[in-house]
């Protein structure tokens, strides 16, 4: 069987600014479809996503998650962009410190920001909500408790979203990815060295375990990239697009201040609906089927994580936030052996920033047209204008 095609552009413009009609048409269409213009199948419905991921000997990380085998060049070998027991070895150094055990010393600190964010924005009362609210506690915790130091604080967000534009690899947002990631790379050299870090901070601690190892000190300065750019786009995603739906189910924050025993499971729901990282690819490393469809050896397969997060085969009413759905088999922090290594921190900033929030705000409301802000990869606010009536 062949896969039906499709023929947006997955990468565009119009398709990142309203992608969910997009999803819906391609989860119609079949098990799996062929985009046309990028060039690679694409895989919409949950069943389809799951096995591609689950199957990490067929689809494989180790080649490049980019559509362009020259982004991949650069990219591979980094814990995202490797396979088997390179995979193995990379992600057990950088996820150790922020394990959970690991993090937890680092508790108060973070609400402690949270809560300091929550009584500036509540005197406020306008604001931009990723700008002033989403970005603040994710970069706080980057350059002050992972312990980067000051040096790059201005430049970390333009990297991380640079790095995401990468995994399309032609279009003009990826050409201009390039040039970005230059002053990332100048940064590593430069800062990536056990002695410029903060004592305490978990990049300290990466390099420590990164030495016990066997890895070198460049080596494991590279690998602090897990640590600038899925930690700081993804959160901020998810925190941007939770003042969103708030705003949008007013009833839903209700529920929250009712019982904030719900907080928790909140963010898993924000996460489901928001899927920051829409799409990776991945390089198939042999002739296979899936659901049926054959797909050959050397060709991309994009698995769409934020399709099958709205999936009306898994989801009752996909598209309705609901902070009481039971919601732990979403895919929004990614599935398999590429399972979001900072998910336990993401979790924690996020229901931070919700718990301090709580008890000061009675409502949400927009404030003004959002605007969607354009990356190959991440689904994100630029701007979201804000009021709050308080307490």
């Amino acid at each position: 069987m062949k896969a039906i095609p499709y023929y947006p552009d997955f990468y565009s413009d119009a398709f990142i600014l309203d992608p969910l009609p997009h999803y819906a048409d391609m989860r119609l269409a079949g098990p799996v479809v062929w985009l046309e213009q990028n060039n690679a199948y694409a895989v919409a419905r949950d069943a389809e996503v799951k096995d591609v991921l689950r199957r990490a000997d067929v689809f494989v990380s180790g080649k490049g998650l980019s559509l362009n085998d020259d982004v991949n060049v650069m990219l591979v070998g980094s814990t995202l962009n490797s396979d088997g027991d390179l995979h193995h070895k990379r992600r057990s150094i950088t996820a150790r410190p922020i394990m959970p055990k690991n993090i937890e010393p680092l508790r108060a600190h973070i609400e402690s920001i949270a809560q300091n964010l929550a009584v500036t924005l509540s005197e406020k009362k306008h604001f931009d909500a990723v700008t002033e609210f989403a970005q603040v506690l994710p970069l706080a915790v980057v350059v002050d408790l992972v312990g980067l130091g000051d040096a790059g604080e201005g430049s970390m967000l333009k990297w991380a979203s640079a790095t995401f534009n990468l995994f399309e690899g032609h279009n003009a947002r990826s050409k201009a990815a390039f040039v970005d990631l230059v002053g990332l790379q100048r940064f590593l050299s430069e800062h990536g060295k056990l002695e410029r870090l903060k004592d305490g901070g978990l990049a300290k601690r990466l390099f420590e375990v990164a030495a016990e190892e066997g890895l070198s000190e460049s080596e494991a300065a590279q690998q602090m990239r897990d640590y600038i750019n899925p930690s700081l786009d993804t959160t901020i995603s998810v925190a941007g697009f939770a003042a969103y739906y708030f705003a949008k189910y007013p009833e839903q924050w209700q529920l929250l201040r009712e019982d904030p025993s719900l907080v928790a499971n909140a963010v898993e729901e924000i996460v489901r609906m928001t899927t920051p990282i829409r799409a990776f690819s991945r390089y198939v490393a042999q002739d296979t089927t899936i659901s049926g469809v054959d797909i050959e050896q050397g060709s991309r397969v994009i698995a769409i994580y934020a399709s099958a997060n709205r999936d009306d085969a898994v989801w009752e009413n996909p598209n309705t936030f609901d902070v009481r759905r039971a919601v732990r088999k979403h895919i929004g922090f990614g599935h398999g052996v590429h399972t979001c290594m900072g998910l336990h921190l993401a979790r924690l900033e996020l229901v931070s920033l919700i718990t301090a929030m709580l008890p000061r705000v009675q409502c949400w409301h927009l404030d003004g047209a959002p605007t969607i802000a354009m990356n190959n990869t991440i689904r994100a606010f630029a701007h979201l204008p804000v009021r709050i009536e308080t307490e």
